[in-house]
């Protein structure tokens, strides 16, 4: 694999940056050494770091070791020298100071774990909900508009931001993280749903003490990507070191990077995969791979290539190749004032339903319209106190406040491929009148050019929280607390096609009266009143539609969401007993009660297939869970001749949830049982086994249960299916059929078996290394996924199941398809999670040196990635897939390895640190077959020119240094280079629904944005 520098129009004038920065940097580094004895060291670590290097005892390379009790994510016992018994890894505010990130979603693309499919470079041209927000996706496992992955804040759960139940990790503020703590396998008996991949626990730092501050400025070398951000904090104490207080906010200005195509030559590019079936050639004859004679037989069945257009679109206006226009007036595009015709050049792999993507020709690139980086503003502000009222009585309060508004662009509807236009038409050339003899014709049209759709997010979210806790007995504690939370989201799709508006302008006429051009149905004797203030269209030609037939025909599409949660925790910690000489038993004992309600509507909206796209029509529901659950720790041994110790650690928790849809008044109570064992063996002083078992689970959330949704239009793109019962049936869809997507309030209870194996190593005769190795493996059942209406039918036609979601009026008319989300068969995914870590003084190695240097590699390999849609059919193995999963499914397969390498060097007041991130290579798409696999055969239908996608590696180098200004207050100044070689996305397409790809790459693994730059100041005083 080779790195790839881009070059561009534009980037040579940002040289100047990258060498200001560079001899920046070189300058800082030489000044570190003339003055080694003055300012501070880089970055105080935390108390919990600095017991983790002092207690030899407890060396883990995964987990946090402190001398003063504390309770580590995954477990609610509060004991010494923890360490997880699970897989977990632990980034600090050093390590985040240390590469300038300033957003809670930047540390997570630390952990090789989390696969960032929903974050601000994956807006792509959808209509989605969640745009700009960033989830946290432990092993790929997230539903697309859901999670299996746990977001926690100072261990306590935060309001859901999503109607799937995510957190955006925007609403946290990134300057006041002490550290954010990950356990990669399921905790269900912790914490309750939702942890079947584990748990992301973001630690906020409510001990601080002084003033601290931020300012820096961030964009990439082609000057786009701009990014300001400003936080400051201050924490102090009160009433006799009694009482404490920490206060912060946090600003960020993002400006985002515009449409693809335009601003990124290797998206200008146009990868994208075709389809060599039923595709039409310019003369309307078909081609296609098994079709003998024709351009594309003995080439496979999909293409992989450069240059991705859309059928038949063209910013000009173009008659598509299909009835009821005559041969001779197809592929005929209007001249640019739309008083001509020229011929159209279709390019190559035109679906002969005329729509989907195709290689070359006439037209606009297909990622026109995507964005690179959602452009976003937030304001996060937070409040944290406490207050000693005895030696055995504390309480404490807990605020936080959010304003986030995200958006980007999407690509404006244009006409119907059923929507024709009639040849009397008064915008129309003579020319094209001439070919028509009357016949009408369905148009292709880019409009993007002249009407701009956006998608715009703002969201407010509020979390409040008070709370006691105490002691009681000899080794007692106690701990509760309520806790409110609030989210409004208000999206609006600045312009969606209102269908019949477009009917009636596409319909234009000239009125006998006054000889103007009109809309026909305005001359109608009852008019409907839809068709009241109806502004003909000109869609003919570039900008010569008027804005009145603008504003007229497309018309924004609002969504409100609104949620809010109550939650009362209650719980107990202590030793039951001394044990037999190995350690006390520990025990911890609690109820957890939350009430979740939402509300979700559309201003009026009340026939979603009015519009092109909407956000569905308005639903409700309240979810009550209530949940009892305790923990025993049981120390078996200690200091034997067969090892030093051994324990075992064991919860359960019950939880029983009820439903209630508010809207139609149906309610239902399911009731779950999750369980954890684990175990720790250090059979030496060097040498840790440990391993789990769990049963967890995840109940349906907000929007899988209460969704809803009113079938396609059977004659739109979305409302068509591949009826294999019609002779010749493309595979493009040639039934008209409504399907029914949304939400279903018959959905279970996931369940899910995770084992975990480990080992850790430390070895006494090299100080300061670290070594763990793990072995995982989870298996859900009753998996929620939603399958579309073409995968229903053919697994009805192919394996007999799911054919009662299908309604047939006769074997070649299937009239209805229920694609609603459905609790289907079994996802597995298994394989091993490796971290190094090792930290020692250059003066060791030769004594005239000096500083200290720290080696840390992470990296996770999934070898298993089965998905069964249902017991009955054979699973799909998705390991090592790196393009993404078409049609936004409910699960993203990761690469065969993901590894991030650290190494930093610090000397006094100077620190270095360089992230490597590497990639592995992968598989387009593990459904398919590619020359390289030994089943290829271009003859066959999962046929792909190249299945294989390249490994990447980013490098990031950063610098800071710290000027001392007296005691602990110092000022630092940093800068930190991302992607520093500038290297290409690798090629891998797809994800993308019936219009084709999002983006020629996959931006969850591989870097859209280039090389880029942030750099600013920090104080503490």
């Amino acid at each position: 694999m080779q790195i790839k520098p881009e070059t561009k129009e534009g980037l040579m004038p940002f040289k100047l940056s990258v060498r200001l920065l560079l001899s920046t940097a070189i300058l800082t580094c030489a000044s570190s050494f003339g003055f080694a004895n003055s300012g501070l060291a880089q970055g105080e670590v935390s108390e919990e770091v600095d017991a983790v290097a002092a207690a030899k005892d407890d060396q883990d390379s995964s987990s946090i070791t402190v001398f003063e009790e504390i309770t580590a994510t995954g477990t609610r016992i509060k004991r010494t020298g923890f360490s997880s018994a699970t897989p977990s890894s632990v980034i600090t505010s050093d390590t985040i100071n240390d590469f300038g990130q300033v957003n809670a979603a930047e540390i997570l693309r630390l952990i090789p774990q989390n696969s960032a499919f929903q974050s601000d470079a994956t807006a792509g041209i959808q209509n989605n909900p969640n745009i700009g927000a960033s989830f946290a996706n432990l092993r790929g496992l997230n539903p697309f508009f859901g999670t299996r992955t746990l977001t926690l804040v100072n261990t306590r759960r935060f309001i859901p931001t999503s109607a799937g139940g995510a957190v955006d990790l925007n609403v946290i503020p990134s300057s006041m993280i002490a550290r954010v703590e990950t356990v990669t396998g399921g905790a269900s008996a912790a914490y309750g749903s939702d942890a079947v991949a584990g748990v992301v626990n973001i630690i906020l730092d409510t001990e601080m003490e002084g003033w601290r501050g931020q300012v820096d400025y961030g964009q990439t070398f082609r000057g786009d990507g701009e990014s300001m951000h400003a936080s400051v904090a201050w924490g102090g104490s009160f009433a006799g070191d009694r009482g404490h207080i920490v206060l912060g906010t946090e600003y960020q200005d993002q400006q985002g990077i515009g449409d693809c195509a335009k601003v990124r030559l290797w998206c200008a590019e146009g990868w994208d995969i075709f389809r060599n079936r039923s595709s039409r050639l310019p003369d309307g004859s078909l081609s296609g791979y098994d079709i003998p004679g024709s351009p594309g037989y003995g080439l496979p069945n999909y293409i992989l290539g450069t240059d991705s257009k859309q059928a038949f679109n063209d910013p000009r206006g173009v008659v598509r190749y299909r009835n009821p226009a005559p041969l001779e007036a197809r592929n005929i595009a209007f001249t640019e004032d739309g008083t001509g015709i020229i011929q159209f050049d279709t390019g190559q792999y035109v679906a002969s339903s005329t729509f989907g993507p195709r290689q070359g020709g006439d037209g606009a690139s297909t990622y026109a319209d995507s964005d690179i980086q959602t452009p976003q503003e937030r304001k996060v502000g937070y409040l944290y106190g406490d207050y000693e009222i005895s030696d055995s009585l504390e309480v404490y309060t807990e605020f936080s406040f959010s304003h986030l508004e995200a958006s980007s662009t999407n690509y404006t509807v244009g006409p119907r491929s059923s929507y024709l236009v009639k040849a009397t038409n008064p915008y129309l050339p003579q020319a094209l009148v001439d070919l028509l003899g009357g016949s009408s014709f369905s148009l292709g049209k880019d409009l993007d050019g002249q009407v701009t759709t956006v998608n715009k997010a703002v969201t407010k979210t509020f979390r409040g929280l008070v709370g006691a806790k105490g002691e009681f007995g000899d080794s007692w504690t106690w701990d509760a607390y309520y806790q409110y939370g609030s989210n409004k989201r208000n999206q609006n799709l600045s312009r969606s096609r209102l269908n019949p508006a477009f009917i009636f302008a596409l319909d234009a006429v000239v009125d006998p009266d006054t000889g103007n051009i009109v809309c026909a149905e305005t001359l109608e004797d009852n008019p409907n009143p839809i068709a009241e203030g109806c502004a003909p269209m000109n869609l003919f030609g570039i900008n010569n539609l008027s804005q009145e037939a603008i504003d007229y025909v497309w018309r924004p599409v609002p969504e409100n969401f609104d949620y809010k949660q109550h939650v009362f925790s209650a719980s107990v910690q202590g030793e039951l007993s001394e044990g037999w000489g190995a350690g006390p038993i520990g025990t911890a004992a609690g109820f957890d009660y939350r009430i979740e309600t939402g509300d979700v509507t559309h201003e009026g909206i009340e026939n979603a297939n009015d519009y092109a796209f909407t956000f569905g029509l308005d639903y409700a529901g309240k979810i009550k869970v209530a949940e009892l659950f305790a923990e025993v720790n049981l120390p078996i041994f200690k200091d034997m001749a067969f090892g030093d110790s051994f324990e075992l650690n064991g919860g359960i928790r019950y939880t029983k949830n009820t439903s209630k849809d508010t809207l139609t008044g149906d309610s239902k109570t399911s009731d779950a049982i999750s369980w954890k064992v684990s175990g720790i063996y250090d059979m030496t002083e060097d040498l840790r086994f440990r391993g789990s078992r769990s049963r967890d689970i995840r109940a349906a959330g907000f929007r899988e249960l209460f969704l809803k949704r009113v079938p396609t239009s059977e004659f739109s793109a979305q409302g068509r299916v591949d009826n294999p019962n019609i002779p010749g049936s493309p595979l493009s869809g040639d039934d008209p059929t409504p399907i029914l997507t949304g939400g279903a309030f018959s959905l279970g209870v996931e369940k899910a078996d995770t084992t975990t194996f480990g080992v850790v190593y430390s070895p006494s005769f090299v100080p300061g290394l670290r070594l763990s190795v793990d072995w995982f493996n989870i298996k859900i059942a009753d998996a929620i996924t939603s399958l579309d209406g073409q995968l229903i039918v053919d697994f009805c036609t192919n394996f007999d199941t799911f054919c009662d979601r299908i309604t047939y009026a006769s074997p070649t008319d299937i009239t209805f398809v229920n694609a609603t989300q459905v609790n289907v068969g079994a996802f597995s995914t298994s394989g091993f999670d490796v971290e190094v870590d090792y930290t020692f003084s250059l003066r060791d190695v030769v004594s005239s040196w000096s500083g200290d240097l720290s080696l840390r590699a992470m990296g996770t390999n999934q070898y298993s990635f089965l998905i069964q849609p249902n017991t009955s059919l054979p699973a799909v193995d998705y390991a090592g897939q790196t393009g993404p999963v078409d049609n936004a499914g409910d699960f993203n397969p990761t690469p065969d390895w993901v590894w991030n390498f650290i190494v930093s060097y610090e000397k006094d007041a100077f620190q270095t640190s360089v992230l490597l991130n590497y990639v592995s290579a992968g598989t387009l798409d593990t459904t398919l077959t590619g020359p390289d696999d030994p089943s290829y055969d271009p003859s066959l239908l999962n046929s792909i020119s190249n299945n294989r996608v390249d490994s990447a590696i980013y490098v990031t180098l950063s610098m800071s240094y710290d000027i001392s200004v007296g005691g602990d207050r110092a000022i630092e100044i940093f800068g930190v280079i991302n992607n520093l070689f500038d290297a290409r996305p690798s090629i891998a397409p797809g994800g993308g629904s019936i219009g084709g790809s999002d983006y020629p790459t996959n931006p969850a693994y591989f870097d859209t944005f280039g090389a880029r730059f942030r750099t600013g100041v920090r104080f503490r005083f």
